[in-house]
């Protein structure tokens, strides 16, 4: 399937949808494709704009051209709703752009996608999935607007792409393992995120993801590298390396928030005792400048974050906000393996050595 150089269309939602499909579907942007906006969507169901849902066996998205997700038609459009969660009423109806369900052997690269009216694109249910060369651009304001979502999906590869986004660059959700993102340059956006995991007292399962060789920057950026979980819920992160992350005027560098809340207050929730449990982190070569914090570890009373590793150069400076604070840990415990980190850390981690 083609859409030719130096052609722009407009399409309605569209699937991709049956196991009898044959595989290796090429799908080919040279030109554009637009998407309408959202007084043109009438009665259609609005979970997402082009869907390939377990027809992507063997599936390429490449291409030099563009998607055009006409964003803006549904950002900051949903009224105010009490009884509902701040996300539910920031996503509203809203779609995503590019759905890939139950997909094995998947490739994604060259294209660009803009102005996505939630996220650009959302993988889930899937397998061996190589993402490469993909612009995303969207406004540091836009709301919910991940760059790429992946839930659910094994053997990931992400790499030698740039992400503008309104929400996180990569974001990691339950069920993944064997993913590997590097060479990822995020600006503005809230960086490299797992979670948030354990919504609504949910079992979740998070393996042997590195994160390496990438970049955050931007006023806009708010984290770094970040796992988020919800008090409630159960199940494990385990064996997650973020190595050589460059970040530049990122409000919080490091962040793990076992007490996350998507509450429009913003108020931290009561502990429970119940949580996703969190250990085997790493951070190494971690530097660059910062607006609020430099470290924040926030874990759970009930299950506390162990095997906590902080190796290596830890620089981060603040800007002259005149507004940062300390590192911050409480619940953690690990090893400080860096030698006179910048910021100090020895008091960060307990229950191991520092160097």
């Amino acid at each position: 399937m083609l859409v030719p150089s130096g052609h722009k269309f407009s399409i309605l939602p569209v699937d991709f949808i049956g196991i009898n499909c044959q595989p290796n579907l090429v799908f080919q942007v040279d030109g554009k494709l637009t998407a309408p906006p959202r007084s043109d969507w009438g009665g259609r169901p609005k979970d997402h704009w082009i869907c390939f849902n377990g027809s992507a066996k063997g599936l390429a998205i490449r291409g030099a051209g563009s998607l055009e997700g006409n964003g803006r038609s549904w950002w900051n459009t949903s009224p105010a709703n009490p009884g509902v969660s701040h996300e539910q009423d920031l996503n509203g109806d809203r779609p995503h752009m590019i759905l890939i369900a139950f997909g094995k052997n998947v490739t994604v690269s060259g294209i660009t996608l803009l102005n996505s009216p939630r996220m650009h694109m959302f993988v889930y249910g899937s397998e061996q999935v190589e993402m490469f060369n993909v612009k995303v651009l969207s406004p540091g304001n836009s709301p919910n607007t991940d760059g790429i979502h992946v839930s659910n999906t094994q053997h990931v590869r992400i790499h030698h792409s740039n992400i503008s986004s309104g929400d996180d660059c990569v974001s990691i959700q339950t069920g993944c393992d064997d993913i590997r993102v590097y060479n990822v340059h995020c600006n503005p956006g809230h960086g490299f995120s797992i979670g948030g995991l354990g919504e609504g007292s949910s079992e979740a399962r998070v393996t042997n993801v590195l994160v390496r060789d990438s970049t955050v920057s931007g006023a806009d950026s708010l984290t770094g590298v970040r796992i988020k979980t919800w008090q409630g819920g159960s199940g494990y992160v385990r064996n997650v390396t973020f190595s050589n992350i460059q970040v530049s005027q990122v409000g919080k560098p490091i962040v793990i928030d076992q007490h996350y809340s998507d509450r429009a207050s913003g108020d931290r929730p009561e502990s429970i005792n119940s949580a996703v449990a969190i250990s085997g982190v790493t951070y190494e070569n971690i530097t660059g400048t910062y607006r609020a914090a430099s470290v924040l570890l926030d874990c759970s009373e009930s299950q506390p974050c162990r095997d906590i590793i902080i190796r290596g150069v830890i620089m981060l400076k603040p800007i002259d906000s005149g507004t940062t604070v300390a590192p911050n840990c409480s619940h953690a415990f690990g090893q400080v393996l860096a030698r006179n980190p910048t910021p100090p850390l020895g008091r960060c981690l307990s229950g191991g050595k520092v160097l």
